[in-house]
C-alpha cells in the first residue's frame, strides 16, 4: 500500500527572517536614517519647557497626549494610553521604509508608490507638527453667536487672556535635539524614497 501525499504546504521565510533581509537590503545611509529617527523619537526630548533652572522634556511618542493637552508640556505626561498607542503609530512609522524590501506578492513588490513609504517618518513628523500648532493657536472658548452681548465679550476678553499668555508661555519652549535628529533622518529617508519613486 502506498503511502498517502503529504498534505504538507511549502512555508514561506518567517517574519522576522523576511524583516531581517529587508534591513539587510537597505543603503547604509537609510539604515543610519532610521536609527537617527528612532533615537530621537524615543531616546531623546522632542520639546523642551524651561521655567527659570527647571526644564521638563517630552518626547516624541508623548506627542498625541501634548496634542490632546498641551499643558502636559509643562506638568508632565501622565496618560499610558496616549503613550502606548502613539508609540505603537511610531513604531509602524518607523518600519515603514522597510515595505519595499520585503517579500510581498509580486504584483505589491513591483509597485513603484511603495518607495513613497520611506516618506512616513516625516509625514507623520510634520502632521504631529502641524495639530500642535493649530492647538495651540486656535481659541480656547468657543465665541457665541451675538459678539456684543455679555457672554460674547467675556468669551473674547478670555481668549485674548489666553492668548497673550501663551505668547508669554512660548518663550519657554524650545525644539529639543531629539526633534533635529529624527527630522533630519526623516528627511534623508523620504529623499532616497522619493528618489527610488522617480527612477
Amino acid at each position: 500500500m502506498d503511502a498517502p501525499p503529504s498534505l504538507e504546504v511549502p512555508t514561506s521565510r518567517p517574519l522576522l527572517g523576511r524583516g531581517v533581509h529587508a534591513i539587510s537590503e537597505l543603503e547604509a545611509s537609510s539604515k543610519l536614517a532610521l536609527v537617527c529617527v528612532a533615537i530621537g523619537w524615543f531616546f531623546m526630548n522632542t520639546l523642551v519647557a524651561s521655567l527659570g533652572s527647571l526644564q521638563h522634556g517630552v518626547r516624541f511618542f508623548d506627542m498625541s497626549a501634548i496634542i490632546a493637552d498641551p499643558t502636559r508640556l509643562f506638568f508632565g505626561v501622565n496618560a499610558p494610553f496616549h503613550r502606548i498607542l502613539f508609540g505603537l503609530i511610531c513604531l509602524a512609522c518607523l518600519l515603514a521604509p522597510l515595505a519595499p524590501h520585503l517579500e510581498l506578492a509580486p504584483y505589491l513588490r513591483q509597485k513603484k508608490s511603495l518607495w513613497l513609504c520611506y516618506a512616513v517618518p516625516l509625514a507623520l513628523m510634520v502632521v504631529c507638527g502641524v495639530l500642535l500648532y493649530v492647538r495651540t493657536s486656535g481659541d480656547f472658548f468657543a465665541d457665541p453667536g451675538d459678539p456684543n452681548s455679555m457672554t460674547g465679550s467675556l468669551m473674547h476678553f478670555a481668549n485674548d487672556l489666553v492668548r497673550r499668555g501663551s505668547d508669554m508661555v512660548s518663550r519657554h519652549i524650545a525644539v529639543g535635539s531629539g526633534a533635529y535628529l529624527a527630522f533630519l533622518g526623516s528627511a534623508v529617508l523620504a529623499t532616497q524614497g522619493v528618489r527610488r519613486f522617480r527612477r
